[in-house]
């Protein structure tokens, strides 16, 4: 019985010195997080788990007093290994869906140019204009495509953003390539809209994302 006894107050023992195993309370939380800092049984990245989730809790007006600090970060560690699983499959998925669209279609834009406003011309806006070719890579016709685009600059930067290149107004016929151009609206007041126009061609990245393809037979590629 000793024997039981002495054990039982052995785990009593590393129970209390072990501060993540307290009952969560928001009095003694400062305390509580500086013991726990200071016997090293999380490391920062546990502390930022933590503190997010308590912050996720109190939007969510969900209480955590019957928790223990280390129940606590165990439920914040497992949300965040679904949140990054969801995410790495989002990113395999999205990466598949471009990689099946560049095999059916490629885009390329070969020249950019600024053109000013000129009213004698019927020009009463200023605008970037882009030249661009779609290659069909099948053997089907094609009447539709959504595409966008982003803009980078040398350095990688991105300085335009969501720039649609929808294609509805022509055909491509299999195994052929369509040019065309692109005009989009100068603000004068957009950082960017100057970066663009001011920047040489050949400094400028285009990052083609196409969304989907309509054929002239009816199936669609998405």
């Amino acid at each position: 019985m000793k024997k039981i006894l002495i054990l039982c107050g052995l785990v009593f023992l590393t129970a209390c010195s072990n501060p993540t195993g307290k009952k969560y309370n928001e009095a003694t939380m400062p305390q509580d997080l500086k013991e726990i800092a200071e016997s090293k049984k999380w490391n920062e990245q546990d502390a930022g788990l933590f503190a997010g989730w308590v912050i996720r809790a109190k939007l969510k007006g969900e209480s955590l007093e019957s928790k223990t600090y280390q129940s606590i970060l165990d439920d914040a560690k497992k949300f965040k290994a679904e949140e990054d699983a969801l995410a790495e499959k989002a990113k395999k998925e999205m990466e598949a869906r471009k990689q099946k669209m560049k095999e059916a279609l490629t885009v390329t834009i070969f020249a950019k140019e600024y053109v000013p406003s000129n009213f004698d011309a019927g020009r009463l806006e200023d605008y970037n204009l882009f030249k661009y070719a779609i290659q069909n890579k099948s053997a089907k016709e094609i009447k539709a495509a959504k595409i966008s685009f982003k803009i980078f600059n040398s350095l990688g930067e991105q300085i335009g953003d969501s720039y649609s290149m929808d294609f509805t107004d022509d055909r491509i016929a299999g195994n052929s390539t369509f040019k065309g151009d692109a005009a989009f609206d100068y603000n004068q007041f957009s950082n960017d809209d100057k970066k663009i126009a001011s920047a040489k061609f050949e400094d400028l990245l285009f990052d083609f994302d196409v969304k989907k393809i309509v054929y002239s037979d009816g199936s669609v590629l998405e």
